[in-house]
């Protein structure tokens, strides 16, 4: 017999001169609550056995022999149940293991988009329709090696560091295989020189990611790029902050009043491709002193372009760059945007996020500290010692005003003015077209 019959005692009245303990006698006055078994049930292949704890239904706990009668059917029934979900469980492939791994992190709030079309591509079609128990180092290998002889949409083979991540990824799959007890071990292994080093796809194009000093000061001063595009382009290059944090910044963001410098406050983040405000990639606030070239441009926006394009003053719950219509900016319209700028002043086409790229970099060149840079652009701390430190705001200052930009030209813009009181679209977009000549819709 692997199961107790207990009777659940919630309260005990004792008498007078009771020891009041579990030896008290018959005369102390016992209330119950019924009965309820407590089962150890053993399980083919566990070695410690399981604790279950149910209770008896009051129509089987009048008498012992009822009681017990009730506990072995039930005892009977749970271990027919626990061997054929034993069976359920070994038998799991792979493909059943993605879909319930993704699940999982989806309800825990995860992204999983790029996750799923990882595994869904390149690891079901190899391992799919293997049990999650037949898995072995081998597989792996060949996993690996078909990764490496994969074409890429953009030309070739598979770059180094997506076949580090598929495979890593799926380590981080089985890992959760091992947490679930469906294997003892996690099979994802290979050997030394089967998984490709870290290398750039194309190894000449981070030299070239980074914009020259010259090339900045024409993207957020030439007027043949519109005053909106150009404020965007002075927040994301002055500032470090990745393209989401840009587009969610909003004026109750901004504290001019902070001394020696400006403040922008990043806590938010816009997923262009989900439509959701998310916190940011780490999950801390930035806190950016504003540079005071981007100081001057924010205070002309804020006072004549902004009211020109959208008809009235911004309040502290608008955005500082939003679309026409007041919405968050499309990551790959403004991506099209960008490249027609670059293309229209004669610069080389490069990426967004080559901005913070070479905020950092223009930083570093200044003469600031390498750590206090990358406190601006990566504010989360990597080991104990960080928790304890924290630099001044003076500090972080100095080392965005080592950013040795200026914006050309004696004004950023020139608007007509538009009424007050006006808040047509024509009239914004009237004052727009006098400003820049435009090539097409722009955001």
């Amino acid at each position: 017999m692997s199961y107790k019959l207990k009777e659940k005692v919630v309260r005990v009245d004792h008498v007078a001169n009771c020891s009041k303990n579990k030896s008290c006698g018959p005369e102390c006055v016992r209330v119950t609550e019924g009965w309820r078994a407590v089962f150890l049930l053993t399980l083919p292949g566990q070695r410690r056995p399981l604790r279950r704890r149910e209770y008896v239904p009051s129509e089987w706990a009048d008498t012992k022999t009822k009681r017990n009668e009730w506990a072995r059917q039930r005892e009977a029934y749970m271990l027919t149940k626990g061997l054929k979900e034993e069976e359920d469980r070994a038998n799991t492939t792979v493909g059943q293991l993605v879909e319930q791994w993704l699940e999982q992190r989806k309800a825990e709030g995860a992204e999983t988009d790029k996750d799923r079309q990882r595994l869904k591509d390149h690891v079901v079609p190899v391992l799919g329709k293997l049990h999650v128990a037949e898995v072995r180092p081998r597989h792996v290998h060949e996993l690996v090696m078909a990764l490496r002889r994969t074409s890429s949409v953009r030309g070739g083979v598979l770059a180094s560091r997506t076949i580090r991540g598929i495979y890593f990824l799926t380590k981080q799959l089985f890992t959760h295989a091992v947490l679930q007890e469906l294997i003892p071990g996690n099979p994802i292994i290979v050997g030394r020189g089967v998984l490709p080093k870290k290398a750039d796809k194309d190894p000449g194009w981070r030299k070239g990611a980074v914009f020259t000093k010259t090339e900045v000061e024409t993207l957020i001063s030439s007027e043949k790029v519109p005053f909106h595009r150009r404020m965007l382009y002075a927040i994301s290059f002055l500032t470090g902050l990745r393209p989401g944090q840009v587009y969610e910044l909003r004026w109750g963001d901004y504290e001019p009043e902070f001394e020696p410098l400006g403040r922008l406050s990043s806590s938010r983040s816009w997923n262009s491709w989900k439509k959701v405000i998310k916190s940011t990639k780490t999950g801390v606030d930035h806190l950016v002193p504003v540079h005071p070239v981007l100081a001057k441009i924010l205070a002309e926006w804020k006072l004549r372009g902004w009211p020109a394009r959208h008809g009235h003053r911004p309040t502290g719950q608008d955005l500082i760059v939003p679309t026409f219509d007041g919405r968050n900016r499309d990551v790959r319209r403004t991506m099209m945007d960008f490249v027609e700028d670059l293309d229209e002043l004669g610069l080389r086409r490069r990426r967004q996020y080559d901005a913070r790229r070479t905020f950092m970099s223009l930083a570093l060149n200044g003469g600031a500290s390498k750590d206090i840079v990358r406190w601006i652009t990566h504010p989360r701390p990597a080991d104990v010692f960080d928790l304890y430190v924290s630099p001044s705001w003076k500090a972080l200052c100095d080392a965005v005003a080592c950013v040795q930009v200026e914006a050309k030209g004696s004004e950023v813009i020139a608007l007509r003015p538009i009424p007050e009181r006006a808040n047509s679209n024509k009239i914004a977009i009237q004052a727009e077209r006098e400003a820049v000549k435009e090539k097409g819709p722009q955001l």
